[in-house]
């Protein structure tokens, strides 16, 4: 999970998220360099069947899976930006 990256697809946050695995956490991650900054020592979960993520901007939840994958293609996308910049020219 460590290696992880989450966005919420509801309304874009990609800054802070609550984890509920076999495990609850609250996780915070970098935009800017597209890892995890810091994240809280595993609390239980009390409803071992739960695997979703809270964003606490919109209060959604949504699945484990596809906050992944939004995650992945976001850095995917930055990265690719990161190394073919987009030349603009000043218009004067």
């Amino acid at each position: 999970m460590t290696n992880t990256y989450f966005i919420c697809p509801h309304c874009g946050n990609n800054r802070e998220f609550a984890v509920f695995t076999s495990s609850y956490r609250v996780v915070s991650q970098s935009p800017e360099v597209g890892i995890r900054t810091e994240e809280s020592d595993p609390l239980p979960n009390l409803r071992k069947e739960d695997n979703y993520i809270e964003c606490p901007k919109c209060s959604q939840r949504f699945e484990y899976d596809s906050a992944v994958t939004i995650g992945k293609r976001y850095i995917q996308t930055t990265r690719k930006l990161q190394k073919y910049p987009q030349h603009q020219s000043a218009i004067f």
